[in-house]
């Protein structure tokens, strides 16, 4: 590839807190005179940035769900819709390895139906095998392994008996293979365990002695660490978040990010630099305000617990607002690191019309107070996109120091170098000569304040 010269320009930021905005709803689904209290729908993106968004049709009438299909473009609107759809095998949203396909199941949470078993959640692993965990019952958690084609490797193993709540199993796979799963049991103390052997094995472990937890989330980031959030269901509603080292170790302790009145089903995501997106509502039949805030998931904090105020990346924002009641959130991010919102809104209980929406975040949020912890986030850009001749890369630097940016293929191999050197705090601005590129698609990298940064390019025809 041919090397080019690139000339630095430095932009200072003008201080103040930088917000992202939000696009306004899009309609997904409409569900009239729905016999239930909520829907219970699941989002998940591909590597082009297609939305995959399923939706069971249970109510208190049918003993075995429909389910309905939305695949949506990256602005939230429908392409395509199958209703009714029909997974495969039960299993429920999941990239393959390569992200390029979606394996879509049934996303009916932890239910036993007219012999057919829904699973709660899953992941791929390098080989296209689909992994999913099953709480059922209260009393046990089983582990399912499918083939690529879907053929049963393992087929509901049981794995953990003891008190877990019934569909409230979440499942993550780090960049080592091994397999971790995080429940709540009706001791409603935060269960975890972990495989290191594609599930055949597993350790099991309460990792907090706070009795009174629900909604139980977990994601593993590319440094190969766990982060887990979770709800206390108690008179002084808290959402906390904790996070394990690779070697299982304890970095950050429960604590606190947000508490109120109520605080309901919240959902998470980590993005490419590590940081967790987090979505919830303000209550259960009553919830009026959906909530956004970002965690800074690299944080280790000396294996010490840390500050909440140190803790929380990004303060919490309504995002949506609604006379009526908002319900079950999810939450994924495209290529770009903007946050996608799936949400639902309807009357809690039977007869009531329920709704389906879609909101995308317009632009990635900045901090304009660090604590004095935490690693500089940075907004990453590069204009025009898709490119024929010269674009500008433009990103934020929170706090002087190292920066290393290059180029490189979907393949993951570097194409090219394109800055290495130490910048000061500010907004920076690269220009990037497309000579020696052929027309494609390709990700720039940014490495800065120990964190990383990925965003897709695409090179045009011709210059």
């Amino acid at each position: 590839m041919k090397k080019s010269m690139l000339v630095v320009v430095f932009i200072l930021l003008v201080s103040g807190s930088v917000q992202a905005g939000w696009t306004s709803r899009k309609l997904v689904g409409s569900y009239p005179s729905w016999d239930y209290w909520w829907l219970n729908a699941r989002l998940a993106i591909d590597r082009f940035d297609t939305l995959y968004c399923a939706v069971s049709r249970y109510n208190y009438s049918n003993s075995d769900p429909e389910h309905d299909l939305y695949v949506l473009n990256t602005d939230g609107d429908t392409v395509r819709t199958r209703r009714p759809w029909h997974g495969y095998e039960y299993q429920p949203i999941v990239q393959d390895a390569t992200g390029r396909n979606i394996y879509i199941g049934q996303p009916l949470t932890g239910m036993y139906l007219n012999g057919l078993y829904h699973m709660d959640s899953g992941v791929t692993d390098d080989s296209n095998c689909v992994s999913t965990t099953n709480s059922s019952g209260n009393d046990s958690i089983y582990f399912t392994r499918l083939g690529p084609s879907g053929e049963r490797l393992v087929w509901r193993q049981f794995i953990y008996r003891g008190d877990p709540w019934t569909g409230r199993t979440g499942l993550a796979r780090d960049p080592r293979g091994w397999l971790h799963m995080a429940s709540e049991d009706t001791l409603q103390r935060v269960l975890y365990g972990f495989s290191t052997d594609r599930g055949q094995t597993w350790t099991w472990d309460t990792l907090s002695d706070i009795r009174v937890t629900s909604h139980v989330r977990i994601v593993a980031t590319p440094d190969t660490c766990i982060h887990i959030i979770f709800r206390t269901w108690t008179s002084d509603v808290q959402l906390r978040y904790m996070k394990l080292r690779p070697d299982g170790s304890v970095a950050v302790a429960p604590s606190v990010f947000a508490r109120g009145s109520e605080r309901w089903e919240p959902n998470m995501v980590a993005d490419t630099e590590g940081n967790l997106r987090v979505v919830y509502v303000d209550g259960t039949s009553f919830a009026n305000n959906l909530f956004y805030t970002v965690l800074l998931g690299d944080l280790d904090a000396g294996g010490q617990p840390v500050p909440d105020s140190e803790l929380t990346l990004v303060p919490d924002t309504v995002i949506q607002t609604d006379p009526v009641r908002l319900a079950g959130p999810k939450i994924c991010v495209d290529l770009s690191n903007r946050a996608h919102v799936l949400f639902e809104q309807g009357v809690y209980g039977q007869g009531g019309s329920k709704y389906v929406y879609h909101i995308r975040e317009e632009g990635q949020q900045a901090v304009s107070e660090e604590p004095v912890n935490a690693r500089t986030r940075r907004a990453l850009e590069v204009s025009p996109n898709p490119m024929r001749a010269r674009s500008l890369v433009k990103f934020l630097l929170g706090r002087p120091g190292q920066v290393r940016i290059w180029l490189c293929d979907v393949t993951g191999r570097k194409v090219g170098g394109l800055f290495c050197g130490s910048l000061p705090a500010g907004e920076h601005a690269l220009g990037f000569d497309r000579a020696g590129l052929a027309a494609g698609t390709y990700y720039l990298m940014l490495d800065a304040g120990g964190g990383r940064q990925r965003l897709k390019v695409v090179v045009a025809g011709s210059p």
